[in-house]
């Protein structure tokens, strides 16, 4: 719904992961890295590119952390909100890091 609606639900969605992040932990392994994949692209949508980079390298270390096809596959589906949004360098070392992870 966030991607079809951004304004009307991307604040909300990134509110829900946010909590479901602050209750499960890091232990959670692959929910953990697809709750900041999540959140990482919340944010993008919201057009808040600075939080968003931030999630994203805290998904990229979470999904070093675990062999999961699907993180790696959501992680694919973040790339492309880190091409052309800016040239600033902060995106584009998060988008060098994803790709790292997705070459691995």
């Amino acid at each position: 719904m966030a991607r079809q609606d951004p304004r009307g639900h991307a604040e909300a969605a990134a509110q829900n992961i946010h909590a479901a992040l602050t209750k499960r932990g890091a232990e959670a392994g692959r929910s953990y890295a697809l709750d900041l994949i999540g959140l990482a692209e919340c944010h993008f949508l919201l057009g808040d590119v600075t939080v968003a980079v931030s999630h994203t390298h805290r998904a990229v270390d979470a999904a070093a952390r675990t062999r999961s096809s699907r993180v790696r596959a959501q992680l694919g589906q973040l790339y492309p909100y880190t091409v052309g949004r800016s040239a600033s360098r902060t995106v584009g070392e998060a988008r060098a890091r994803i790709r790292e992870v997705l070459s691995s």
